[in-house]
Formats: structure tokens, C-alpha cells, sequence
């Protein structure tokens, strides 16, 4: 707090500058987790998709 009284921002002292800050940052970091879930979700079902098309003995023949 100021000599007034009121509340001012402590973040340099490591304090949280408000309640509503933590919770948007905490919103924020739940959003973050989804998405990457997401897009792990997705490349893991690409790659599944990937192994069934590939042809095992297509690897091994000359191209030439």
C-alpha cells in the first residue's frame, strides 16, 4: 500500500499485483496445456495414420 492507502502493483518484490492477475495467468496456462494436448493428439494420429499407409518393403528397394 501508499501512504494513501491504497493498493499499488508489488510485482517487482515478487508479491502478485492482484487475485485477478493469478487467475487470468492460471486461465491462460490451462489454455496452453489444451492446446498442446491438442496438437500432440493430432500429430500422434498422423503419425498412426502415416504407419498404416506406409509399404514395410518400399524402404528396402533401389530406387534406380
Amino acid at each position: 500500500m501508499d501512504r494513501a492507502g491504497d493498493e499499488v502493483d508489488t510485482g517487482a518484490v515478487g508479491h502478485p499485483a492482484s487475485r485477478r492477475d493469478l487467475t487470468e495467468l492460471s486461465e491462460a496456462a490451462r489454455d496452453l496445456d489444451r492446446r498442446i494436448e491438442q496438437h500432440l493428439g493430432r500429430l500422434r494420429r498422423e503419425r498412426a495414420q502415416r504407419a498404416r499407409d506406409d509399404i514395410p518393403d518400399q524402404r528396402l528397394r533401389p530406387s534406380g
